[in-house]
This record gives C-alpha cells, sequence and structure tokens, in this order.
C-alpha cells in the first residue's frame, strides 16, 4: 500500500511541474512573441505622400494600342489600349525641376510603355494581378532609366496610373 501511495505522489509531482512549465511558455509565448510580431508589422508599414507632394503627368495624348507576343499555340493578333499617367514626386532632392526631368524624357518614358506591353502576351495581361505587376514593373523601369545620370539614388516616379486597360 505504501508503494501506491509514493508512486500517486511522484506522479501528482510530475503533472504540477509540466502544468508550471506549461504556463511559463504561455506566457513566453504571449508576452515575448507577441512584442517581436508588432515590431514586424511596424516594419512594413508604408508611408504614403500627401497629395501636394505628387505631380501627375499623363504619358500618352489618347488610348494607345500595342501589339501583345503571340504564343505558339495562339497565332491570333491580340492588342491591348492603354492610357496611363505617371504620378511623380514634384520634389526631389538632386533634381531641380521634376516636371522639366520628366517633360524631356516623355517620349523615352512612353517608349518603355510600348516596349513592356510588346513584351507581354494575352494570357499574361489576363490575369488579375497583371495591372499591378504592370504599374510595379514599370515604375521599376521608368526609375532606373531616370535616375541614371543623377548624383542621388531613389525613385522620383512614385506610381503609374492607368486610367484605361483593355485587351481583346
Amino acid at each position: 500500500m505504501e508503494g501506491k501511495s509514493s508512486s500517486f505522489i511522484v506522479l501528482i509531482c510530475v503533472v504540477a511541474v509540466l502544468s508550471l512549465a506549461l504556463a511559463f511558455l504561455t506566457g513566453y509565448v504571449l508576452f515575448m512573441g507577441g512584442s517581436s510580431t508588432g515590431q514586424a508589422a511596424e516594419q512594413k508599414k508604408v508611408t504614403v505622400p500627401k497629395d501636394r507632394e505628387l505631380a501627375l503627368e499623363q504619358i500618352f495624348s489618347s488610348n494607345t494600342a500595342f501589339n501583345l507576343k503571340s504564343t505558339q499555340n495562339d497565332k491570333s493578333l491580340h492588342v491591348i489600349l492603354v492610357n496611363a499617367q505617371i504620378q511623380y514626386f514634384a520634389k526631389f532632392d538632386g533634381i531641380k525641376d521634376t516636371t522639366a526631368k520628366i517633360q524631356t524624357n516623355k517620349g523615352k518614358l512612353a517608349e518603355i510603355v510600348g516596349t513592356y506591353f510588346q513584351n507581354l502576351t494575352i494570357d499574361d495581361v489576363k490575369k488579375p494581378e497583371a495591372k499591378e505587376k504592370a504599374r510595379d514593373d514599370l515604375k521599376k523601369l521608368m526609375n532606373e532609366y531616370l535616375m541614371q545620370n543623377e548624383e542621388k539614388d531613389g525613385e522620383l516616379v512614385y506610381s503609374i496610373i492607368f486610367d484605361y486597360w483593355f485587351y481583346q
């Protein structure tokens, strides 16, 4: 009988130690794990510039058609009709007049847009995320071109706005 009661006491002690360990781990995850998650969320915040800090420039005077690349399976002629605006920073360190810079390079920026769409297929532009991908890719290409002869690095072009997007 004595052996059963001592085994029972040992079993209760083991359960108590495991319960305490579980309580400490839960507290650690809630308090320590929660603060690092909060810091990660803080680092991902995106600051949006105020409207007065941005300017707009129309790339094309009207909706412009571009041929899309044909595939081996689909030899049909497909086109995309777009109209776009460049949203850029009105003031940028190292550039005296950003509007003049954009207008001076407007032809090349239009060429970048045309070349970009001519390298896409109809399947590429049909995807729901196609417009956002085009916006990101064109922004990157335009910033690379505009900033290649500037002393400071950064992004002059903030976004590309597609006023019109139609494909067939």
